[in-house]
């Protein structure tokens, strides 16, 4: 399988449309809570971060992803504590582009070894 790098820098990308104009209360929480684990590395705030889940097909499918997400990232940093704001980025970058199918970080990744991505995408996917 070969992968292509797409440049999306000037692109004219529009969000898709709301599929779901409401999402349930419990839904929203769910969300709040990845959000709270993920603050220091995702900027992106509630509200737009709830919008566009209810642009998503399935939000409940994309929900279990970040929780996923959170949940690694969490316990990465509960085993390597860090105020390093570079390394947690690229933890919280690893483990997203685990969520993507992402193997291969090469240069991208300058604070975590080699072992320790291959062990963080190993570790993402063995997590249900």
């Amino acid at each position: 399988m070969t992968s292509k790098k797409v440049n999306f820098s000037g692109a004219n990308l529009r969000p898709g449309p709301i599929r779901h104009p409401v999402l349930p209360a419990d839904t929203i929480e769910r969300i709040a809570a990845f959000k709270k684990i993920l603050a220091d590395v995702d900027t992106t705030t509630l509200e737009m971060t709830v919008e566009n889940f209810k642009r998503d097909q399935h939000p409940e499918n994309e929900i279990e992803v970040w929780e996923r997400i959170a949940k690694m990232y969490q316990l990465v940093l509960t085993h390597n504590p860090t105020a390093d704001l570079a390394t947690k980025t690229e933890v919280f970058r690893v483990l997203l582009g685990a969520s993507m199918g992402t193997e291969d970080f090469g240069e991208s990744v300058r604070h975590l070894t080699p072992a320790q991505v291959k062990h963080l995408v190993f570790n993402f996917n063995l997590i249900t």
